[in-house]
């Protein structure tokens, strides 16, 4: 008979799954309580068995089989990032009725469709709560919350790279290069920040939000995106003169031709303009309850791994309700 713990198995461990595993040894018996059964990690796929990190785990293995391929995983979670080998894994765990969490915002940009249909094909779940705005639950409450509602507009800061510099070149008139490095330096930007400061990151976010609000099969050719590279701080200046802040900007409607994103200026009066530093922040307009403003914490290894720590949490969930169907 099978152990009563739910079992999971990470893809990856950087940031993300070293926050996904501190936040279930700080909630451990909270966890347990809430879901019915301990919650388990029991290995994670890794490059370096040996590399030394800040978190660690009893089982690390450098082949995906000892996750996909084991029996006794209940929950594949994803958070390798890119979109190989993370595709073949996710599809692989799928056709394998696990249970899947991802973070892989780039991976459900491409193949969201796709992983969907398969999903419900073999009647499992796919969870991804933290492939769009890091800390801010907005999944669960547009899926439960604003089911009975129309979302009309999107609009939001979505990548906390970008207005991490923007702020520093708006409030402290420091130049493009000089807010990246720092950006580099504090760990919100990557070595290669192409992703973010070309708009690419928050336009793979926009297109999995407007899917979700729009009920529209919406694609990263269909969303029209400029990044922040082409700013400089003198042209800042001049717009900081007339009260305009600078903003990159992601906005959709379910018109297809109505999704970007983009450096816009804002009004001091403006709410987007308020958030600073790396947060994030969300502005829904819907039919019934009208404006609706969430903002938080975007990024960082706690942030997201609370987000992906709540879909693993439903997983187990659905694998302790099979159990009890089956006997």
């Amino acid at each position: 008979m099978r152990n009563a713990d739910v079992r999971v198995g990470l893809l990856g461990f950087g940031t993300v799954g070293q926050g996904l595993v501190q936040g279930i040894n700080l909630q451990s018996k909270e966890i347990s309580r809430r879901i019915g059964a301990p919650l388990k990690i029991e290995r994670a796929l890794v490059q370096d068995v040996k590399k030394k990190r800040p978190v660690s785990l009893p089982e690390l293995s450098t082949d995906a089989r000892d996750i996909l391929e084991d029996p006794e995983i209940d929950i594949v979670v994803e958070v390798m990032g890119g979109e190989h080998p993370a595709y073949a894994y996710v599809k692989q765990a799928l056709e394998q009725r696990k249970q899947v969490v991802t973070a892989n915002k780039l991976l459900l940009a491409l193949h969201g469709l796709e992983f969907k249909a398969l999903a419900r094909l073999t009647g499992t779940g796919l969870l991804y709560e933290g492939s769009v705005l890091g800390g801010i639950p907005i999944l669960r409450t547009i899926q439960r919350g604003l089911c009975g509602d129309r979302v009309e507009q999107i609009e939001g800061i979505f990548n906390g790279t970008t207005n991490f510099i923007l702020s520093r070149m708006y409030d402290l008139g420091e130049d493009y290069l000089t807010a990246l490095r720092l950006a580099q330096e504090a760990g919100y930007a990557e070595a290669d920040p192409t992703m973010d400061v070309s708009g690419f990151d928050a336009a793979c976010k926009l297109v999995i939000l407007s899917r979700e609000c729009f009920k529209v099969d919406v694609c990263l050719e269909d969303v029209t995106i400029s990044g922040i590279e082409h700013l400089d701080k003198r042209q800042i200046a001049r717009e900081k003169k007339l009260g305009r802040i600078p903003k990159l900007i992601a906005r959709a409607k379910p018109q297809k031709a109505a999704i970007r994103v983009g450096v816009e200026w804002l009004p001091d009066t403006d709410l987007l303009s308020r958030v600073a530093g790396v947060q994030n922040a969300l502005s829904l307009r819907t039919l019934i309850v009208g404006e609706l403003f969430w903002r938080g914490p975007g990024a960082g290894g706690l942030a997201t791994g609370g987000a992906v720590l709540a879909d693993v949490m439903e997983a187990a969930e659905r694998v302790l309700m099979e159990r009890d169907e089956t006997f």
